[in-house]
């Protein structure tokens, strides 16, 4: 059998299938696997197959029959995950020289037949992860402790062990353990103190008490988690009160009768058990644990007494679990716990409930079972939607948006009933008002606007009268520009209607941003009908096939970008891609807002313009695409007969269509392309012969267009059962005749094989099969399937191919062939066969296997149209999503300046050598030490910087190179006289964690450079070259940032002399030199003094503050020469770290100066100052909004409207123009709207600042101005809250 495409699969999951007979012979061809997983497989024995792959490291054999390993797998020496939990190994079933694999990282032997541990185990040196739980181990050698000291993970529990070797305290690394449930002696265990890495300790059912609990259990700082239920402790033990950092503790099942004060010690606990023992009160103290989510204190004899009054204080609590005690009531303050999801008070002594806990909105399971004499209060009736304060289905109230995020409401805040009997009274006064008006204005006013104006009317604002005289003066305005519009002359293009069209599903990617906002070339292959765009637009195309190429390039001297479209036209292409193709290039043009033509090119025909965007090189290859016409040839349908079991849901066995698969006990149905036969058996059940029926039409819609002819053969219409049998083989004559046996005595017993789902990953010389998971309360759904995706599904009768609408190409082809190989692979009935089926046409049969599959989807008609919901979350429920939590939320303290240069120089330590280039054009010039640290917002800038980093900090991406170059080197070292790799000793002296180089690329973008420069880097063979010369030496990654959102350890690199210039760098060419002219930079720290940077303002003392500092460079004639003159302005109100970092930028990053001068606010600054910045103008004298200002983001992009607060150091480019911005100074609220953002989110934006003004006027009493400014139209006073704004660069507006 030819091997196909298993050479080139790299993991493979063959979980729950059945191998007890044979294992897959083709895995042997599965020479690139690296991943296998059979679990739940009935294997009695390690294949031999498996112990040929060579390149195997992950091996996991769960749940199967396995007694012992061949000798066969110590040969694997890339081994390094082995899982073989719950099987039958034996001691004497496991080769000793399995332990001498070097890579050898994890094990697992739970769940198994050991008696002791395995013989040489402690010879695994590189083991981290050990599991032998669930075993009969009674003893551990010490060896295993003296010679694994890089052991991380070890679980001993479920054994016989009686005692533990005190040399575990040489396990300096281990984070987790778990030596439950063994019948330990009653040593103190104080090895374990030794331990400080440890974070995970679980010791229940161990005989511990009080006597047996070391008192230097508190050195274990790290420890987060500990166990010890089901022992004899009558208190917690005092050094166990002391570990701080503990987050979850379980005492339960133990004889404790009181909790010390010392709990408030575990300000960091998040669940606490306390099931089974003797308490009779909670300790109050348990109150200041504000971060506890779950407490659990079923079993125990606590009354009613015992709940402490201010329990709910716990904001954070979720669970409460009380059953079993002697409470008679429950305390109204445990109602205020609003986080509250379950509570159970069952089998206790119940007489009534406080009326308030209807009031706990998120409780969703509350169990009171047993609690015979229990009056539950009366339910409040719910309250009117639609009124007041609330809008779009949310109440917006500060009393209710308070509870919501877990505050105290204040009494000020609550609703009165009196204040809405006074609206009511005022909305009847304004409609008197509103006829008034509408008679005198003799119905030339309009209506809609003046019900607008009323909406927006407050009722603090002042006499109506006056309302409504400047909504007159407001509507003449309105008129006014009107009659102008009417007289200004109009484009030809502006009368032509653009059709109301939504482009989603067309250019997805334009819709979102990602293509056509910057300069560069992009392309879309007609596939199916629709635009598909393709990764890379190089000038490679197909001449069966048709693009669509997008040029987008920056316009000369204006803003914005200039969009040219041209559409290729294949000499083979079917007449659909070209029609196509000329179709969506119009919608694109629409979509981008363009005036100008679209162009067409034909293959050997092309217009000049087109081929120099590819360089003036085209390749033209041969074949291309299918035609997205249904071809005019007969579908060929393949004969299969169904044997359908069940009758609530139907399942569809697959089986020879011969009369010896007919049985009388069952309905069948046979499927012949336009023909479908329904055959009901003599004994077959009624609901069975209807959902079988119901099948047939199921198929007959989806599959064959309603054109099939469908024939229902029941048990008494004999003169039809020959149309049923002349479609079989064989002689009906031999199928046996029921006698006498009743269907009630029958049971069927056919149940479906589990199916499988794999989702096909394709790499790059790769392929991928893993399994996703589901389960019974899991079940396999429509929802797993993404449109990208290809997958196989398994059901053993069937193979299919389930292909996505956007899937590529090449994935396709691969499923195809994967598919046929997983058919042949394993043993199946001779009638399974692989069917293809396409998103959005799939068979009735595929169906079949997914729970509830429904092609009818709720729709919430308050969002957009693209943000659709499951069902499931918007049934029963009446009240639109919102978080405002962010609102409510103290603002975070900045970090002191101690700590900031302890970072600065950890970073600035850990930094080996720093390269510096300048993007100029298609150059990259070596950026001078003189101009390190100098940034013009025209250019881009390459950092190549390579630092020490702990391993244990890599991501995916660093670690996967890591670990190649460390192959490269390994094969290259040679081993020395004591057998140990050059640069390698025998010492065992404990070695600290391992660093690496690492070269981290930063690409710096000024906020006016062109976009396409970081495209036109990531093809660049400089990038190239870097990834070849560095990247054989160490790992290298890129980090992309802009202009003033740069990371802090970027910036520390930099020792605070970060400096910004406006414009572009001058070059070598005199032409490129700006004309002198003064600048002025202003010095901020952004939230902390990591962030501190000098950047270019305008030049007008209107810019300056007496919070800051600011640098002026004038130019000046020094002897006929140029030279400049440099001022240090020092705010007086500037803090001391401030001035003495404005004063060393001056004298030290300005190389050329002539001199430098200090100037201190108000001593008498020269006169050349203040011509410099304009003359002497009024300015702001002081910036203590610096303490106090806060950014939010109010956006829709979750799927439902969330507020959410920027970091301290934000600038003009977090302002997304998809979204509203609420900014608050300490004395205003700026509502800033985007020219992109949706209708309901500037609704919902706007009420959410109103909010946030009450709260803040509620928490100090001070009142807050609230502003609304645009995008493009802020004020100064905006625009000073921001470090060196700019103008916004123009936007594309889409046409949708």
């Amino acid at each position: 059998m030819s091997a196909g495409v298993l050479p080139f699969l790299r993991a493979i999951d063959f979980t729950k299938n059945n191998f007890q007979e044979d294992f897959p012979v083709a895995v042997e061809n599965m020479t690139s696997l690296t991943w296998l997983r059979a679990n739940k497989t009935h294997l009695s024995e390690v294949p031999d197959s498996l112990t040929k792959l060579n390149k195997l490291e992950d091996l996991i054999l769960s749940r199967n029959e396995i007694k012992e390993l061949p000798q066969e797998i110590t040969e694997m020496a890339g081994l390094r995950s082995l899982n073989l939990r719950h099987n039958k190994l034996q001691k004497e079933g496991i080769p000793y020289s399995l332990f001498d694999l070097e890579e050898l990282t994890t094990l697992d032997f739970s769940h198994n037949n050991l008696d002791s541990c395995p013989e040489n185990l402690h010879r695994a040196k590189a083991l981290l992860v050990l599991n032998v739980a669930h075993n009969r181990i009674r003893e551990v050698p010490p060896s295993l402790f003296t010679q694994l000291k890089y052991m991380q993970h070890l679980d001993l529990s479920n054994n016989l062990i009686e005692y533990i070797p005190p040399q575990i305290r040489r396990l300096q690394q281990l984070k987790s353990l778990n030596i439950s449930y063994n019948p330990l002696q009653h040593d103190q265990f104080r090895s374990l103190s030794g331990l400080v890495q440890l974070e995970s300790l679980n010791i229940a059912h161990t005989q511990r008490g009080i006597n047996n609990i070391p008192s230097e259990f508190d050195k274990l700082v790290s420890l987060t988690e500990i166990d010890l239920s089901y022992n004899k402790l009558t208190r917690v033990p005092e050094p166990v009160y002391r570990l701080e950092n503990l987050k979850r503790a379980n005492f339960s099942h133990n004889e404790i009768s009181e909790m010390s004060s010392l709990t408030e010690c575990w300000t960091e606990l998040i669940t606490l058990n306390l099931t089974e023992n003797k308490l009779t009160e909670i300790p109050a103290c348990i109150c200041k644990l504000t971060k506890l989510k779950r407490l659990y204190l079923n079993g125990n004899k606590i009354t009613f007494e015992g709940v402490p009054s201010l329990i709910g204080k716990l904001q954070n609590l979720e669970v409460f679990m009380a059953a079993r005690n002697s409470m008679t009531c429950v305390p109204d303050s445990l109602c205020k716990c609003s986080n509250l999801r379950q509570m159970d008070l069952s089998s206790n002594q119940l007489v009534a409930l406080p009326a308030s806990i209807w009031e706990l909105k998120q409780l969703t399971n509350l169990n009171t079972d047993d609690n015979p004499n229990l009056v539950m209060p009366e339910k409040p009736p719910p309250e009117v939607k639609g009124s007041g304060a609330e809008f779009y289905n949310v109440d917006f109230s500060l009393y209710n948006q308070r509870k919501v995020a877990g505050l105290k409401p204040s009494a000020e805040t609550m609703p009165q009933k009196d204040k809405e009997a006074e609206r009511k009274k005022l909305r009847a006064r304004l409609r008197i008002k509103q006829a008034q008006l509408k008679e005198e204005e003799g119905g030339k006013q309009d209506s809609n606007k003046f019900l607008k104006g009323l909406s927006e009317y407050k009722e603090d604002s002042g006499s109506v009268s006056t309302y409504l005289s400047s909504r007159a003066r407001l509507n003449q305005n309105e008129n006014q520009d009107e009659e102008r519009k009417e007289i200004k002359s109009k484009k030809w293009t502006d009368a032509l209607t653009k059709p109301a069209l939504d482009y989603t599903e067309l250019f997805p990617d334009v819709v979102n941003g990602s293509v056509g906002q910057e300069e560069g070339l992009y392309m879309w292959r007609i596939d199916n009908f629709l635009p598909l765009l393709l990764d890379d637009a190089v000038g490679r195309f197909y001449e069966a096939d048709c693009y669509i190429i997008l040029h987008a390039s920056q316009r000369e001297n204006l803003p914005g970008l200039l969009y040219d479209i041209h559409f290729w036209i294949g000499a083979k292409c079917e007449i659909d891609k070209k029609a196509c193709a000329a179709i969506h290039a119009v919608h694109l043009r629409n979509m981008l807002g363009c005036d100008n033509r679209t162009t067409r090119e034909e293959q050997g025909d092309e217009s000049d313009e087109f081929i120099l965007y590819f360089d003036g090189d085209i390749e033209v290859l041969e074949g291309g695409s299918e035609s997205g016409f249904f071809q005019v040839e007969e579908t060929i349908y393949i004969k299969r007969l169904f044997k359908c079991h069940g009758q609530n849901n139907i399942l569809l066995e697959p089986v020879e269509s011969h009369v010896d698969s007919i049985d009388h006990r069952h309905s069948y149905l046979l499927d012949d392309g336009m023909d479908i036969v329904v055959w009901f058996g003599k004994l077959s059940k009624l609901t069975q012969n209807k959902k079988t029926t119901l099948f047939a039409e199921k198929i007959n819609k989806l599959e064959r267009k309603n054109k099939a002819t469908i024939t229902v053969i029941t048990k008494y219409e004999s003169e039809k059962q020959h149309v049923f049998f002349s479609m079989l083989e064989g002689d009906p004559s031999s199928i046996k005749e029921p006698t006498g046996e009743k269907i009630e005595d029958y049971e069927d017993t056919y149940s479906v094989p589990t199916p499988k789902l794999y989702e096909v990953h394709l790499g790059v010389g790769y392929l991928e099969l893993p399994q996703l998971e589901f389960s019974v309360n899991r079940p396999m759904t429509q929802q797993m399937l993404r449109t990208q995706r290809v997958y196989l599904l398994d059901t053993y009768t069937d193979v299919f191919v389930w292909v996505g609408a956007h899937s590529d190409r090449l994935l396709r082809a691969a499923a195809a062939k994967l598919s046929g190989e997983i058919l042949k692979m394993i043993k199946r009935p001779a009638t399974a066969i692989v069917n293809t089926c396409f998103e959005g046409v799939e068979s009735a049969l595929f169906r079949s296997f997914f729970h509830k599959w429904d092609d009818i989807v709720a729709v919430d008609f308050t969002r957009a149209a693209d943000k659709v919901i499951a069902p499931s979350t918007t049934e029963g429920k009446e009240e639109m999503k919102v978080d405002l939590t962010a609102l409510f939320i103290k603002r975070e303290p900045p970090m002191s300046p101690a700590d900031c240069t302890e970072y600065r120089e950890q970073w600035k330590e850990n930094l080996e050598t720093m390269s510096c280039f300048v993007m100029e054009g298609k150059n990259y010039t070596r950026l001078p030490a003189g101009e390190q640290g100098h940034f013009y917002t025209e250019n881009c800038y390459i950092f190549l910087c390579t630092y020490w980093m702990f391993i244990s900090d890599f991501n995916d991406d660093l670690l996967e190179q890591y670990v190649i170059l460390q192959k490269k080197q390994s094969t290259g070292k040679k081993k020395n006289e004591d057998g140990y790799e050059d640069g390698e000793g025998g010492s065992d002296e404990e070695e600290e964690e391992e660093e690496a180089l690492v070269c981290r690329v930063y690409f710096w973008q000024g906020r006016d450079a062109s976009k396409v420069c970081w495209p036109q880097y990531s093809l660049s063979s400089f990038r190239a070259k870097i990834r070849e010369k560095i990247g054989s030496k160490m790992p290298v990654e890129d980090e992309r940032c802009f202009q003033q959102q740069e990371s802090v350890k970027f910036l520390s690199y930099f020792n605070g002399k970060f400096i910004i210039h406006k414009g572009k760098r001058p070059g070598n060419n005199d032409l490129d030199t700006p004309e002198p002219r003064p600048r002025l930079y202003q010095v901020r720290q952004n939230g902390n003094i990591l962030a501190q940077r000098c950047v270019e303002v305008g030049c007008s003392s209107l810019l300056l503050n007496s919070g800051f500092c600011y640098i002026l460079k004038v130019p000046a004639e020094k002897d006929g020469d140029m030279c400049y003159i440099l001022y240090v302005w020092i705010g007086s109100r500037s803090s001391e770290e401030l001035m003495n970092a404005s004063i060393e930028i001056g004298k030290e990053a300005f190389d050329d100066v002539d001199t430098v001068s200090v100037l201190y606010e108000g001593t008498n600054e020269p006169d050349i100052f203040w011509s410099a910045v304009g003359g002497r103008r009024p300015y702001d004298n002081q910036a203590d909004w610096m303490d106090v200002i806060r950014l939010f983001r109010c956006s829709n992009e979750r799927g439902y409207f969330a507020v959410s607060e920027k970091c301290s150091d934000f600038c003009q480019d977090d302002l997304s123009d998809e979204d509203v911005m609420i900014l608050d100074s300490g004395t205003d609220v700026f509502v800033w709207i985007g020219e992109e953002s949706s209708d309901v989110e500037r609704k919902l934006a706007l009420k959410s600042a109103q909010l946030y003004q009450q709260h803040i006027q509620d928490l100090s009493g001070e009142a807050r101005k609230l502003s609304i400014v645009r995008r493009g139209k802020e004020n100064l006073k905006f625009i000073k809250l921001f470090h060196g704004w700019g103008p916004f660069r123009a936007r594309t507006k889409n046409s949708s």
